[in-house]
């Protein structure tokens, strides 16, 4: 769905890019347009760089996004001793992790770090239950661009996700059975919440809505 989705001339924001799996993607799909790819953890953003390195469409920042810039601790899931892929996650205020192995990072306002693009076509976001936070303080910055925005949210922010993008003119969607569907709330299949704005929806549902 990704690769119908996304046009030549888009200006793509990965939100937890992780070791480059979607932005890899992205950056081949959008060759006249720009990719800007974002991941906390050094480690990955190591393997993330290695990755981008051929796509001159790309940029790379090794922060966090949140309300306020400077440093925040994360927790990294380990297994055998070794990180865990996609779940390393900034700690809820009531979460112990005394016994957790954590990491501090960078970490910047969204709306400093993407405020000065031209354009947002897209955003894809995947932050282990930090998305209320960061999409609380990115709002005037989308309600401004009205990308198209897939992004995994967690049980605990389901509903006032669901609210915020309501309040924003966006309506949900999701894939079942390998077809985009209208959807509200939980979703018929696990997996990423697709919002499209109001200024793509008859676009967008002529092309995919059967």
């Amino acid at each position: 769905m990704v690769k119908r989705l996304i046009s030549p001339s888009y200006t793509i924001v990965d939100i937890g890019a992780n070791l480059g799996y979607f932005s890899k993607n992205f950056a081949r799909l959008a060759k006249q347009g720009h990719v800007i790819s974002i991941e906390p953890v050094p480690i990955f953003f190591e393997t993330l760089q290695f990755f981008m390195k051929r796509f001159k469409n790309c940029t790379l920042h090794n922060v966090a996004l949140g309300t306020e810039s400077g440093k925040i601790t994360m927790v990294m899931p380990t297994s055998n001793g070794m990180i865990r892929t996609g779940l390393p996650h900034i700690p809820t205020d009531s979460e112990d992790t005394s016994k957790e192995q954590t990491q501090e990072v960078s970490i910047l306002k969204g709306s400093d770090l993407l405020g000065g693009l031209a354009q947002i076509d897209y955003i894809k976001c995947d932050i282990e239950g930090y998305e209320l936070t960061v999409f609380q303080e990115l709002k005037e910055l989308i309600a401004t661009h009205q990308p198209y925005i897939q992004i995994e949210i967690s049980e605990k922010n389901l509903s006032s996700m669901l609210a915020l993008f309501s309040s924003m003119n966006y309506t949900q969607y999701g894939i079942y059975k390998g077809n985009f569907i209208k959807e509200e709330g939980k979703q018929k299949e696990e997996g990423d919440f697709f919002f499209v704005p109001k200024k793509h929806k008859q676009a967008f549902e002529t092309k995919f809505i059967r």
